[in-house]
C-alpha cells in the first residue's frame, strides 16, 4: 500500500493535494496505476468500473450495502511494474441514501497522505505504519472472504495458484478419502473455483458436495458462495437438502447456491418452513437476488414476522437498503393480503423507526 501512496503523492503538492484529489479513483488514477475495486460486503464481486465510477461520483447508490457501510477491497498495480500490487480493505459510511460519505472519504484518502509524509518513497517508519493501520477507514475481512479475494487477485493479474491448490484440487476430485479432509484450507478451496475446468464444475464439484462430511462441505460453501455455480453442483446442493427439514444442511445449501439464483430460488422454498435466525439472515445476506420474486419475498417476510423483533428490524433495514430490492420491500409491506402476524412485525418496526 504505502509505496503505491507515494507514487500518487509524487504528481502533486503536499498542501493541495485534497483540492485536487477528491474521489478513489482520482487518487490512483494519479498514482498511475490501473485498479480493481470488490465489494467484500455480501458476497466477494468485482465491481464494474462505470458503475464504481457512477457510486463514487454520487450518482448511484452503492449496489451491496451492508450495515450502513460499503466494504471496498481495492487492487492496485503499476502495468510497468507487474510483479509489484498493493491492497486496500476500505470500509466507507454510506448516507440515508446509500451514497457514498464524500466527507468520509476525503478523510481516508487525508489520513493516507498524512501517514506518508514528505518523503513517500522512503522506507516507512513504524510509527507510520501503525498510523496507517489506525485509519478508521481500515478493516479486515473474514477468512474466507480473504481467501477468495487472493484467488482471483491471483488469477486476475496471471500469477500461479496458492501452494494449496493441487492437494485441494486432488481432495475435490476424489482423489483422496472423504474423510482425509483436515490439511484441506480455504485457500485452496477458493483457488479451485476461481480456476474451474468444465470436468471439475460439471463431475467433481457436484460428487465432492454429495460426499464430504459437514465440516469441509461447510467450509467449501463459504467459498463457494461467491462464485457461479453449474447447473449440476447446483443439483447436487438441492439433493443434499432433500425436503429442506434439516436446517444446517439448508445452510450450506444457500450458501453454495448464491451464484445460482434460479435454483437458490428453490432452495429458499424448502428452507423458509424450516428457517432459523441464522438461516433468514444467510438468505438475506446472500440470496438476496432470489428475493426479487415478489411472492418469495412476502414469504420470506412471513417468516421473518415470526422471529424477535430486533432480528425483523435488522433484516428488513438490511433488504430496503439494496436499490434492487427497495421498491419491492417497501411495495410488500403495504399488500392488504398479509398475514396479522406480519401486519402486527410490520406495526413495531414502524414505531421503532418512528421513535
Amino acid at each position: 500500500m504505502p509505496p503505491t501512496c507515494a507514487k500518487a503523492h509524487r504528481h502533486t503538492n503536499r498542501n493541495d493535494t485534497m483540492e485536487n484529489i477528491n474521489t478513489l479513483h482520482q487518487f490512483l488514477q494519479a498514482a498511475g496505476v490501473q485498479y480493481q475495486a470488490f465489494d467484500l460486503g455480501r458476497r466477494v464481486t468485482p465491481l464494474d468500473p462505470i458503475e464504481f465510477a457512477q457510486v463514487e461520483s454520487l450518482s448511484t447508490a452503492y449496489p451491496y450495502p451492508r450495515n450502513g457501510h460499503a466494504w471496498l477491497g481495492l487492487l492496485f498495480w503499476n502495468q510497468g511494474l507487474s510483479k509489484d500490487h498493493y491492497i486496500w480493505f476500505i470500509k466507507l459510511p454510506l448516507d440515508e441514501m446509500g451514497k457514498l460519505n464524500p466527507a468520509a472519504r476525503s478523510q481516508f484518502l487525508q489520513t493516507v497522505i498524512d501517514a506518508l509524509g514528505e518523503n513517500p518513497t522512503a522506507p516507512m517508519t513504524e510509527e507510520k505504519q501503525q498510523q496507517l493501520k489506525s485509519n478508521p477507514f481500515i478493516f479486515t475481512p473474514p477468512q474466507e472472504k480473504l481467501a477468495v479475494f487472493h484467488a482471483l487477485v491471483n488469477k486476475q493479474l496471471a500469477r500461479p495458484a496458492s501452494i494449496y491448490f493441487e492437494h485441494c484440487q486432488s481432495y475435490l476430485q476424489g482423489q483422496m478419502d472423504w474423510d482425509n479432509w483436515q490439511q484441506i484450507g480455504l485457500q485452496g478451496l477458493a483457488d479451485v473455483m476461481a480456476r474451474p475446468t468444465t470436468e471439475m464444475l460439471d463431475k467433481h464439484l457436484p460428487q465432492a458436495i454429495e460426499q464430504m462430511p459437514p465440516q469441509p462441505l461447510a467450509a467449501f460453501a463459504s467459498v463457494a458462495e461467491n462464485f457461479k455455480a453449474s447447473d449440476a453442483m447446483a443439483n447436487s446442493w438441492l439433493a443434499l437438502m432433500a425436503d429442506g427439514s434439516n436446517d444446517t444442511i439448508n445452510q450450506m445449501a444457500l450458501r453454495g447456491l448464491a451464484g445460482h439464483p434460479q435454483h437458490l430460488s428453490t432452495a429458499i422454498k424448502l428452507a423458509l418452513p424450516h428457517a432459523s435466525a441464522d438461516t433468514l439472515v444467510i438468505i438475506a445476506a446472500r440470496g438476496w437476488l432470489a428475493l426479487n420474486d415478489a411472492e418469495l419475498l412476502m414469504n420470506y417476510l412471513e417468516q421473518l414476522a415470526k422471529q424477535d423483533h430486533q432480528l425483523f428490524i435488522g433484516l428488513y433495514s438490511d433488504l430496503v437498503s439494496m436499490p434492487s430490492l427497495r421498491q419491492q420491500v417497501l411495495t410488500n409491506i403495504r399488500r392488504p393480503d398479509r398475514s396479522a402476524e406480519l401486519t402486527a412485525a410490520i406495526g413495531q418496526l414502524m414505531q421503532t423507526l418512528g421513535a
